[in-house]
């Protein structure tokens, strides 16, 4: 019998091509608004085939950590944490012509990513915060680490979960 493939893997564990491809248009959404938000569109382009791959190691590390912890469910830091680790990974923005930022433009979406979903998941928009400098400020250091640190899925894990205790020991 032949090994089975990673999409073979990824449905005996309960994700099917439907899970991969609604995520594959929702991030591929995502990835168009950044481009056209940034004024990067002619310059940029999205290779869909790395951001496929970014997805399927992302499923494929939601089925290892189900197994490793037995559990059913996975929790939202670990889902953006882990997703944003393999578009980091990935780096699905691929430069045309080069531009000033060009060089980290993946890592600035992955923070962009990031801060987005955070603010998603506590109802938080940037108008309504009060310390806006407070805010680039934290944005900017996640930049930073995202282009000179070592991160893993776990530290991106660490960092969404202790954002969410800040604003909730805030509120």
């Amino acid at each position: 019998m032949p090994p089975e493939t990673t999409l073979e893997y990824l449905n005996k564990n309960g994700y099917t091509e439907g899970d991969i491809t609604r995520r594959f248009h929702k991030l591929l959404h995502s990835l168009q608004n950044y481009k056209i938000v940034k004024k990067i569109v002619r310059t940029t382009t999205i290779d869909t085939e790395a951001l496929k791959n970014a997805i399927i190691d992302y499923y494929v590390d939601t089925v290892r950590i189900k197994e490793f912890h037995n559990i059913s469910y996975t929790r939202t830091e670990k889902i953006y944490g882990y997703m944003a680790y393999w578009l980091l990974k990935r780096k699905p923005i691929k430069t045309i012509n080069n531009f000033e930022g060009s060089i980290f433009i993946n890592e600035r979406f992955v923070a962009a990513y990031l801060i987005s979903n955070m603010f998603a998941e506590k109802s938080l928009s940037y108008g309504k915060i009060n310390n806006k400098a407070a805010l680039d400020e934290y944005s900017e250091l996640l930049i930073y680490n995202l282009k000179y640190r070592q991160v893993t899925q776990q530290s991106l894990e660490l960092m969404i979960k202790a954002f969410y205790a800040g604003y909730d020991i805030k509120c």
